[in-house]
């Protein structure tokens, strides 16, 4: 039988009621596998046995399987975030097997906001949810939340790299206070710039 990760439980319990399945499998794939893209069956197994018994978090017995196998797609690139993603060998992430193939390898920040841009296609919101500040170019949240789960990085060490390239003009971020504001390329910029003083 599979162990589960204490850090999970523990996350999982200070987030309580509010506890949503694709956050729980974010935080299985940040902390119970690192390096691994994605998880496997027996693993989400093991965490919805465990959920099932704890008082705080508020799953019963296959309720967190049933809401994977529920909106499991057959995707490789990005549908939204209400779909879960195929990533090889019968496992299981909140992202698609494009971004991990692509982004798996690689601890640039810069990486994940061109490959994640590009899935969205310059589209204010993703296809399913109204994330993110007004705008074009990937949503903070979505942007840290991949470089965890599909690079492995921290939450302090993803943060910091962000502000990194950003202080570095290499990503530009929307100056709208927007909490979860958007992320994109310098050179997205300056190409919308040019665009705008053509018309």
């Amino acid at each position: 039988m599979v162990d589960t990760n204490q850090q999970v439980i523990e996350e999982a319990r200070q987030r309580g009621e509010t506890l949503t399945s694709r956050e729980l499998l974010l935080l299985i794939e940040r902390y119970h596998q690192p390096g691994d893209p994605g998880v496997d069956q027996e693993v989400l197994e093991a965490y919805d046995a465990e959920l099932a018994r704890d008082d705080v978090i508020p799953y019963k017995e296959g309720q967190f399987l049933g809401s994977i196998e529920r909106d499991l797609g057959d995707d490789e690139s990005w549908v939204g975030e209400g779909t879960y993603y195929p990533v090889g060998d019968g496992r299981i992430s909140a992202f698609p097997a494009a971004w991990h193939d692509e982004l798996g390898d690689t601890a640039d920040v810069r990486a994940y906001v061109d490959v994640i841009g590009n899935e969205l296609g310059g589209s204010d919101t993703d296809s399913d949810s109204q994330r993110g500040g007004r705008g074009t170019g990937v949503p903070e949240g979505l942007l840290l939340e991949a470089a965890r789960a599909v690079g492995g990085l921290d939450q302090e060490t993803a943060k910091s790299r962000l502000e990194e390239q950003r202080d570095a003009g290499e990503l530009v971020q929307d100056a709208d206070q927007h909490p979860d504001a958007r992320v994109h390329l310098s050179e997205d910029t300056d190409e919308m710039r040019d665009g705008s003083l053509e018309d």
